[in-house]
């Protein structure tokens, strides 16, 4: 068995070993591969970096990306020295979550939850969830444009019952509302996407599994529920023979479809997540204490050979840029013919493109304002379909995410021609409470989308339709330029 002094000779790129779970690792060779870059695992060279690493891998995957040889053998965790111990450090929060609910009970509203997992999660995990990009605008206009359409209900008919149900894909969802690919839940909770799986057939509703889930997408496959709708969201791997695998094998497992995400050809600049990590380094970093230390005029500066990298900079580094509407072709073949989503829609013209190039369905996105500052929220994008591409609902499924907190903002979409909505980072929240919270974030939706529906006068979302909004506010923000249909022989059905 390996001593932590034995370990810690192992620290730098020359002769890199690692701890997790107890077991050492040789990853000197390993070093400059790595997804995430080379910087994070120099950090934890000869250390137990279990607490980093646990969260954001799933189970078995280090043994699965090192030859058996790397594998050195267990370690005796109680010999090691108090500096081979990675302890997260407090990162100050936001002020507005102390009077937030601390408990499960007291969150009557998705909002709450937000406020009780800001108060509850470590800091680099709600930097995480929470980040958007740049000044974080985007993130707060997608909420705002649900204030900006006006509700115009019906009155005296018989709202005995409702029928929440959607057909999606050509599959029964209990709810109009699917479960949106989230990555990291681990950050939040051990069992992670287990937690929503398990929700999502409970619940009857689609869970879309993130490429960058912590928990394998095999492993939730194979406890799917019978006839539960699992899809898969698909980053287009630089190396497409790496996403041609994953392909054969999501279609064995029994996938439903694929989500193709098309909107983060490069990470978005998420200064949140970045801070937290910046943050992180400079706790555990003593060179950058010692600078921190030294703060008068002639103090040298802080080293700064490498930026900041958040958790998404490192997740998103193997995306391939060149993805091309072409590619839609071969993922389709790749997976054995399997339903295509594209995912990160934001302009009526590719979703006229999108339309063209045999995508089954489309999700206006804008990533959750997590990559293009200023992109227009999914209603936004909603509406310039209507104006320029009407069509194009008759041709695919068009979905939305990004914002919704409410019954009634799920019902505003579906007036506007959505087929059904995404819950994101409100489910990635409510996993600081487990499958309870999870559960709790899906009965308020079903429970506000009930009254509400009753309170508009429908009986079923097919009854939800346009005459029931006035969205004249928001359409000031569509675009109102010159347009020119890029598929003019479709746009005439």
């Amino acid at each position: 068995m390996l001593t932590g002094a034995e370990i810690a000779k192992h620290n730098s790129s020359e002769s890199l070993w690692m701890i997790i779970n107890g077991k050492a690792y040789d990853l000197t060779e390993f070093q400059t591969n790595h997804p995430g870059g080379q910087k994070i695992l120099l950090k934890f060279a000869g250390r137990d970096a279990t607490e980093e690493y646990e969260p954001i891998h799933p189970p078995g995957t280090i043994e699965e990306a090192l030859s058996a040889d790397k594998h050195l053998g267990d370690v005796d965790m109680s010999t090691l020295l108090p500096e081979q111990k990675i302890v997260e450090q407090a990162v100050p929060k936001s002020t507005t979550a102390g009077d937030a609910p601390m408990t499960l009970g007291a969150c009557l509203n998705l909002d709450d939850i937000e406020k009780a997992a800001e108060r509850l999660l470590k800091p680099k995990a709600w930097a995480y969830y929470r980040s958007a990009a740049d000044d974080e605008r985007t993130h707060n206009w997608n909420r705002e444009s649900f204030y900006s359409v006006r509700l115009r209900p019906r009155v005296l008919r018989d709202v005995t019952t409702v029928d929440l149900s959607a057909t999606v894909l050509g599959h029964t969802s209990s709810l109009p509302i699917y479960i949106s690919p989230a990555a990291m839940g681990r950050l939040a909770h051990p069992d992670g996407e287990k937690c929503l799986a398990r929700v999502a057939a409970a619940h009857q509703i689609p869970y879309m599994v993130s490429a960058n889930a912590s928990v394998g997408f095999e492993e939730l496959a194979s406890q799917a529920k019978e006839g539960q709708i699992l899809f898969y969201q698909l980053y287009v791997n630089r190396d497409r023979t790496k996403s041609e695998d994953i392909l054969r094998r999501v279609a064995k497992a029994g996938y439903k479809a694929i989500c193709v995400t098309v909107d983060a050809p490069v990470a978005g600049k998420r200064e949140r997540d970045e801070r937290a990590k910046l943050d992180d380094e400079a706790a555990s970093d003593p060179n950058m204490q010692k600078a921190v230390k030294n703060t008068g005029p002639d103090a040298p500066d802080a080293p700064q050979d490498e930026p900041s990298q958040g958790i998404a900079q490192a997740l998103g580094s193997y995306v391939d840029p060149t993805l091309a509407w072409h590619d839609l072709e071969w993922v389709r073949k790749a997976s054995g013919g399997l339903p295509i989503i594209v995912k990160g829609i934001q302009c009526a013209d590719d979703a006229a493109l999108a339309a063209k190039n045999g995508a089954q369905a489309i999700i206006l996105s804008n990533h959750g304002g997590r990559q293009l500052e200023g992109a227009p929220s999914s209603l936004e994008t909603l509406l310039e379909i209507r104006k320029f591409e009407p069509w194009v609902f008759k041709k695919l499924e068009v979905w939305c995410d990004g914002g919704f907190r409410r019954g009634t903002d799920v019902l505003k979409a579906i007036a506007l021609g959505a087929r059904c909505v995404g819950i994101g980072r409100p489910f990635m929240y409510s996993l600081v409470f487990g499958d309870e919270g999870v559960n709790k974030v899906a009965t308020v939706l079903r429970e506000e989308l009930a009254q509400n529906a009753r309170l508009m006068g429908a009986t079923s979302m097919k009854e939800v339709v346009p005459a029931m909004v006035n969205a004249r506010e928001l359409e000031q923000n569509v675009y109102d330029g010159p347009y020119e249909s890029p598929v003019r022989a479709l746009a005439k059905l």
